[in-house]
C-alpha cells in the first residue's frame, strides 16, 4: 500500500469577516481548529468548527469557509493525496468527518512540527502520523464492523448461542457455572444446554474449553508466563486439567506446544513462501499475529 502523500501544510489565521470562497480539488483537505470558530459550507451543508475539532473533507468535494465571529480563528491545515491507499476507498465519498478526539489534535500538531523542522526522515514520520490520524478519524466506521468474537467463530449461530459465546469469552478466566449463565441470560438451564448443542453441535463446556485453549495457545507462544500461570489465567483448575484439555483439542501438550512453536519460529520472512505454522489449529489461532520481516541475506 502506498503511503499518503502530504502536499501542503499550513498554520493559518482567518480574521473576522474573511474566508475562502467555494472551490474543489482532487485531494483531501483536513483542518484542525486551534482556537476560534469557522463556518464551513461543504456540498451545500453547513458545519461549525470550534477549538479542538478536526475536520476531514473528502477529495473533489465543493467547500468554502468563513469567519463570522469577532475574533480571529487559528487553524492548522493539511492537504494530501491517498493514491493507491486503502484509506482512499474507505473515506472517499463518505460523509464529512468531524472529530473532537484529543489524539487527533496531537497527531495533527506533530505533522505540522515535522514539516516545520524539516529534520531527517520528516516526510516518513509525517506520513506515519497522518495514517494514525486517519485511523482516529475513521474509528467509528471501523467499530461498526468490529470482530464480535475473539476466540470462537460464532457469527453464524443463533442469537441465543451468540449470547452464550459472548458470556464465555468474557468469563473464560473465571469459574463458569451453568446456573450463573442461565441466570445471566434469563433462560432455563436445561433448555439453554439443549438449544446450544442443537445449534453448534457442542456442549457449552466444550465451547468454553475451546475458548480457553485458544487463549492459552497465544500465551504459550507470545508471553513469558510459565504453564502454571497460563493455566490460571485461562480458567483451568490445575495444570493437569490444563494439560488434559489442551492435548484433547490440539493434539500436543502445552509444553510440547511451547517447544514446537517458539515465537521466533513464527516470524514470517518476506522472501519465504513456506507456511510458518503447519498445525491447522495453531495456524487458526496465531496466523493473524505473525510478524513479517525481511530475511537477512547470508554472508559467506
Amino acid at each position: 500500500m502506498e503511503r499518503p502523500q502530504i502536499l501542503w501544510v499550513s498554520h493559518s489565521f482567518t480574521k473576522p469577516n474573511e474566508g475562502v470562497k467555494n472551490h474543489t480539488h482532487p485531494y483531501y483537505h483536513m483542518i484542525y481548529m486551534v482556537s476560534g470558530k469557522l463556518r464551513f459550507e461543504i456540498e451545500n451543508k453547513t458545519y461549525i468548527l470550534t477549538s479542538g475539532n478536526t475536520l476531514l473533507i473528502p477529495r473533489s468535494s465543493s467547500h468554502a469557509f468563513y469567519n463570522d465571529e469577532k475574533d480571529t480563528a487559528e487553524h492548522l491545515e493539511i492537504k494530501f493525496s491517498l493514491f493507491k491507499s486503502a484509506f482512499d476507498k474507505q473515506i472517499s465519498g463518505k460523509d464529512i468527518q468531524i472529530s473532537d478526539n484529543k489524539l487527533a489534535g496531537m497527531l495533527f500538531e506533530q505533522i505540522i512540527k515535522e514539516y516545520s523542522t524539516r529534520v531527517s526522515q520528516a516526510d516518513d514520520a509525517a506520513a506515519s502520523y497522518l495514517l494514525a490520524l486517519l485511523n482516529v478519524l475513521n474509528e467509528n466506521e471501523r467499530y461498526k464492523n468490529k470482530k464480535e468474537f475473539n476466540f470462537f467463530a460464532g457469527s453464524s449461530y443463533s442469537e441465543l448461542s451468540q449470547k452464550v459465546i459472548r458470556y464465555l469469552e468474557a468469563h473464560y478466566h473465571e469459574e463458569v457455572s451453568l446456573d450463573d449463565l442461565a441466570k445471566e441470560l434469563d433462560r432455563n438451564k436445561s433448555h439453554l444446554c439443549v438449544a446450544f448443542k442443537k445449534d453448534t453441535f457442542l456442549t457449552i463446556f466444550d465451547c468454553l474449553n475451546m475458548i480457553r485453549v485458544r487463549r492459552a495457545a497465544e500465551l504459550i507462544v507470545y508471553s513469558e508466563d510459565n504453564l502454571t500461570q497460563v493455566a490460571n489465567k485461562c480458567g483451568f483448575t490445575s495444570v493437569s486439567h490444563f494439560n488434559r484439555v489442551f492435548l484433547k483439542h490440539v493434539g500436543i501438550t502445552p509444553g510440547q506446544c511451547r517447544r514446537a512453536y517458539p515465537a521466533d519460529a513464527l516470524i514470517r520472512h518476506e522472501s519465504d513462501d513456506s507456511t510458518a505454522i503447519r498445525n491447522d489449529f495453531m495456524y487458526s489461532v496465531l496466523a493473524q499475529k505473525l510478524i513479517t520481516t525481511t530475511k537477512k541475506k547470508k554472508i559467506n
